[in-house]
């Protein structure tokens, strides 16, 4: 019998028992339990990454807020897929008397790959972290790759 309302949860009928094993021949993860399954289904790419391409530049612009130091972050460049991996501190430390009633903001370590739009010249890279953005700009040219970039803080 059919009600004319489409129901997304009936396809999961069709999917075998699920179990731990099941989870890691899948996805070559272990099972992080329902809780952890919906947090990572629903979690989204972070840090969140803009592009945007001028006449004679690439600029990166990443949301990360609550890096502390330059070796929070690395950025690396091959070719033209930017890596970035790091790790973001809470900014309020879990005390006995602290009780937190929200928090969005994401914080651990992050790793994300983008892929450039066009050739860049990793040595003309400069990159600068400034109220919670880290802002890398390349020249577009087709250059060396394989290159570390330093990051400078700004407070």
């Amino acid at each position: 019998m059919m009600t004319g309302e489409y129901n997304p949860l009936e396809a999961l009928k069709n999917i075998p028992y699920l179990d731990e094993d099941f989870f890691k021949e899948v996805t070559g993860m272990s099972w992080p339990g329902p809780a952890g399954l919906l947090n990572r289904l629903t979690r989204g790419k972070w840090p969140p990454v803009d592009i945007v391409e001028t006449a004679g530049e690439i600029i990166v612009t990443v949301a990360l807020p609550g890096l502390r130091q330059a070796g929070d972050v690395r950025v690396e460049l091959n070719g033209n897929i930017l890596r970035l991996e790091g790790e973001i501190y809470p900014e309020i430390q879990l005390l006995p008397v602290v009780k937190v009633h929200q928090q969005e903001k994401k914080q651990g370590r992050f790793s994300r790959s983008v892929t450039l739009p066009v050739a860049v010249n990793s040595k003309s890279a400069r990159a600068t972290y400034q109220r919670g953005l880290l802002e890398i700009r390349f020249i577009k040219h087709p250059g060396s790759q394989g290159e570390t970039l330093n990051i400078e803080f700004f407070k």
